[in-house]
């Protein structure tokens, strides 16, 4: 007969500090942020500009310029500069995203000094090959039409142009003539307006030195060109963010794909932290009540789960799950009726205290050796948050009340106030 195991018990994660980092200003005036460890000699840089869509005047051309930056240089076609990366094990990697355009590499740090030079013609020296943008925007455009035909797709943009309004850059969706608008000039006219020291800065993590950071300030650090200096402001946009229900018919009939959602604020808002919290115990893990409601108890959907997400400028609160089409209004009554519940009731202690555990578990995870840790701090500065934010985020965790918690339940779950999209 077998015996029956006790189950560990919960390590309770009291204490937990940013690691310290190092910062300078390069001559070109790129801040330069660094965090040596690991026991390995590899070494990861990345350079970070406010480059992405916020700051595009011709759609998708932020994606389509960094995704190109590493599809050949000057001196170098696309072809020439894969075989030199990959020849010495390295990766190098480039994309654009709302806020942002990067470029990576991770490398073996005693190839760096070979691969520094590389990186720094990737960033200032893109060829923009006409060929080469011909082959991207065409697999671009074949996978957007296989995206397209998939209901949680057409939910999610349903959404964020609800949430944010069709013309703000966190709203707007695109569509395949985008791409195939896209011209090697507006690549090169992005490129010079926004790929300027002005807009960027450094990370550097891992096995490296003094030879590695000096190679940095006389490569990247000294690049200075002559370009316009684009704006790093996002521009004013009217809220036009929709509330109520709305259902569109999608290519999946017997699969019906919900997103609510609502609009908040960036991360540096005060209220942001404690709603981090009460997202996990709403949706944000596998323990959280929709899960728990309408996933085992109720059997409704194979999975549920809330997101509280921030941007440079804005964010957003929204709730995700794929039901059978049938049971669609069942499942959009259960969410609410939880929603309804964390205004109304107190969380138990017990409830709280396991989320509060989750959630320093998760940024235990996060602050997790050099690269995660730099990863961290680099959203950070993106999102213009102080070093202090990590200790005020840890805090909140610890310190929230269950009256608190209600308190921003009644300020931000109102079902009223969230936008309800079904595509089915």
């Amino acid at each position: 007969m077998s015996k029956s195991v006790e189950a560990p018990p919960i390590k309770v994660i009291k204490e937990l500090s940013l690691p310290g980092y190092e910062t300078e200003v390069l001559p070109n005036g790129m801040p330069l942020y660094m965090l040596k460890g690991g026991s390995e000699p590899v070494m990861r840089m990345e350079v970070v500009f406010r480059a992405g869509a916020t700051y595009e005047s011709k759609s998708s051309v932020a994606e389509f310029m960094a995704g190109l930056m590493s599809e050949g240089t000057q001196t170098m076609v696309s072809a020439q500069l894969a075989e030199r990366i990959e020849s010495l094990g390295a990766t190098l990697f480039t994309r654009g995203g709302v806020d942002t355009a990067r470029v990576r590499l991770l490398t073996l740090t005693r190839f760096f000094p070979e691969l520094i030079d590389v990186v720094n013609e990737v960033i200032n020296a893109p060829a923009f090959d006409p060929g080469e943008l011909k082959v991207y925007a065409d697999n671009k455009v074949e996978r957007l039409k296989i995206d397209l035909k998939k209901n949680e797709v057409l939910a999610y943009r349903h959404l964020t142009e609800s949430i944010f309004g069709l013309h703000h850059p966190y709203g707007k969706n695109v569509v395949p003539e985008d791409y195939l608008a896209i011209t090697p000039e507006d690549l090169r006219n992005h490129h010079a307006q926004h790929i300027i020291p002005q807009k960027g800065m450094v990370f550097v993590s891992g096995s490296f030195g003094d030879k590695e950071t000096e190679l940095i300030r006389n490569t990247i650090g000294s690049w200075n060109p002559n370009h316009i200096n684009g704006s790093a402001v996002l521009g004013s946009y009217p809220d036009d963010s929709k509330t109520g229900y709305q259902e569109f018919k999608g290519p999946q009939v017997h699969q019906a794909a919900i997103r609510i959602g609502r609009r908040l604020f960036p991360q540096a808002h005060p209220d942001f932290d404690g709603l981090f919290v009460l997202n996990t115990i709403l949706g944000g893990y596998f323990g959280s009540r929709l899960m728990m409601e309408i996933r085992e108890n109720q059997g409704l959907t194979y999975g549920i789960y809330s997101s509280v997400d921030s941007f440079a400028a804005d964010g957003c609160f929204y709730i995700s799950t794929e039901t059978a089409t049938d049971n669609t209004s069942k499942v959009i009554e259960a969410i609410q009726q939880e929603m309804r519940k964390l205004q109304q009731e107190l969380i138990p202690a017990e409830e709280l205290d396991m989320a509060r555990n989750y959630l320093m578990g998760h940024l235990m995870t996060q602050i997790d050796g050099p690269f995660s840790t730099l990863d961290y701090i680099k959203s950070m500065k993106i999102e213009h948050l102080e070093d202090s934010s990590f200790a005020g985020m840890v805090e909140t965790i610890q310190q929230i009340t269950p009256n608190q918690l209600r308190e921003l339940a009644v300020r931000y779950l109102d079902p009223a106030d969230w936008v309800t999209i079904v595509v089915k």
